[in-house]
C-alpha cells in the first residue's frame, strides 16, 4: 500500500517536470525579436545624417551676394520695359513725374533710386554705399582706389577729386558707370545706359 502511494507520488513529479521543461525554449525564442528592434533604429539615423548636406548646400544659395553690373542688378535689367521691371519684384511703385523713378525694395529711403525712360526702358541704376560693383567699385573708397579699378575712367565735368565722371563697363558696351566725387573719394556710383535720356 506504501509502495503503491510513493509509486504515484513519483509518477506525477515527473509528469510536472515533463510540463515545465518545454515553455524555457519558448522563452529563449522571444529574445531575436527584442533584439531586431535596434536594427530598424539604424536606417533612421542614417536618414537623419543624409539630409545634413541638403541644409547646408540650401544655406549656402542664400549667402549670393548681388553687385551693380554689367547688365543691372540681380533679375532687373537695363533697358527693361515697365512691365518686366515691375515683374522681377524689386521694385517700388513708379512716381511719374518726368522720367519715371521707382527704388530698390528694402533700402533706406532715397537709395537705390531707379530710372525708367518713356522710350528707353529701365535706363539707370544707382547703387547705395554697401552695394559694390563686380570689380569692388563703392561709395567711401578714394579716387585713387577707384581709378585702379577702371583705369578707362574720364571726367564729364568739374575735378578728378569733385565731379561727375564716367568709366566703362566690362562685358557690357552700351551702359557706363556714372561715378561721382567729392573731396577725393566716391560719393555716388550709378549703372546708367551710355545713351540715357532722364538726366544730364
Amino acid at each position: 500500500m506504501r509502495t503503491k502511494a510513493i509509486t504515484a507520488i513519483v509518477a506525477a513529479a515527473l509528469l510536472l517536470s515533463a510540463c515545465t521543461t518545454s515553455p524555457e525554449r519558448k522563452d529563449g525564442d522571444a529574445a531575436p525579436a527584442a533584439a531586431t528592434k535596434p536594427a530598424t533604429a539604424a536606417p533612421t539615423s542614417a536618414t537623419t545624417s543624409e539630409a545634413a548636406p541638403a541644409a547646408t548646400k540650401t544655406s549656402a544659395a542664400t549667402t549670393t551676394t548681388l553687385v551693380l553690373g554689367p547688365q543691372g542688378y540681380g533679375a532687373l535689367r537695363l533697358g527693361m520695359t515697365r512691365e518686366q521691371a515691375v515683374a522681377t519684384g524689386l521694385l517700388t511703385a513708379f512716381d511719374d513725374s518726368g522720367c519715371a523713378q521707382a527704388f530698390i525694395k528694402g533700402r533706406p529711403a532715397g537709395q537705390g533710386r531707379v530710372f525708367l525712360s518713356p522710350d528707353r526702358g529701365i535706363a539707370a541704376i544707382q547703387a547705395w554705399p554697401t552695394l559694390s560693383t563686380a570689380e569692388g567699385l563703392r561709395a567711401g573708397m578714394s579716387v585713387t582706389e577707384a581709378r585702379g579699378l577702371y583705369p578707362n575712367w574720364t571726367i564729364v565735368d568739374g575735378t578728378l577729386t569733385q565731379g561727375r565722371h564716367f568709366a566703362k563697363v566690362p562685358s557690357n558696351d552700351k551702359a557706363v558707370f556714372r561715378i561721382a566725387t567729392v573731396d577725393n573719394k566716391v560719393a555716388d556710383v550709378t549703372l546708367q545706359l551710355a545713351n540715357q535720356n532722364c538726366y544730364e
